[in-house]
């Protein structure tokens, strides 16, 4: 057990601090069953994280917000880089209870972010911008102090300009993303420690500077609005 909790640290700061093209965010799993259902996660990541909301407009339809944020400050081979991501997303789909405990989801989204990669010692800058498209399935079992399960995940992502010392280029490229996504959540409805753990791979290697992990770790909390 203490193996496990401190690979979900090491993992995420190492990776942190690399630059890398495309960040890949956590899967929100909301597992929503009921109209009003409403819940609010954060995620941390190395020096970042992910924020996660899900709310049920009905019993069966259900939306998203999702935000990844990242600034990192490091130094390798004596040399200082700051790497980052800021990148929002928003999502719509249905829920369906299969049995009392165990639900399935579907949600189709759509997002737009910004890498970054400075060398703060020679102040050289990598910028680029990105749009991605993704559906996902969730299932998973709701309980009342636990709930666990697989989200699955196909992106596609467009990085559409890079910019190298504030110069655009002609640099462009795409790629389709499976990343699959064990989440786990322990605790109350209103107080619950999650965790996540999966990949991320390019099907097609057209896009090869990424983390090929997503793992994290953060809290959240569950309610409804009657």
């Amino acid at each position: 057990m203490k193996k496990a909790v401190l690979f979900l640290f090491i993992v995420p700061l190492f990776f942190s601090c690399s630059s890398f093209i495309y960040y890949p965010n956590g899967a929100n799993a909301p597992l929503l069953t009921e109209k009003g259902e409403t819940r609010i996660g954060l995620a941390f990541k190395g020096f970042g994280g992910d924020i996660r909301t899900a709310y049920a407009v009905n019993d069966h339809l259900g939306v998203q917000f999702n935000a990844n944020l990242l600034n990192v400050t490091n130094t390798e081979l004596g040399t200082h880089y700051r790497n980052g991501n800021c990148y929002a997303e928003g999502a719509a789909g249905f829920f369906r209870p299969l049995t009392r405990r165990i639900v399935f989801e579907a949600y189709a989204g759509a997002g737009t972010g910004v890498s970054f990669s400075e060398n703060l010692d020679s102040g050289t800058r990598r910028r680029s911008r990105y749009h991605k498209l993704y559906l996902q399935q969730n299932i998973g079992l709701k309980g009342k102090l636990i709930d666990f399960g697989l989200a699955l995940r196909e992106a596609y992502v467009n990085v559409y300009r890079t910019e190298y010392n504030g110069t655009g280029t002609e640099e462009y490229s795409m790629d389709l993303f499976l990343e699959p996504v064990l989440f786990l959540g322990i605790g109350f409805e209103k107080f619950r420690i999650s965790a996540q753990a999966g990949i991320s791979d390019s099907q097609f290697s057209w896009i090869n500077s990424y983390p090929p992990f997503i793992v994290s770790a953060g809290i959240e909390s569950r309610f409804t609005f009657k």
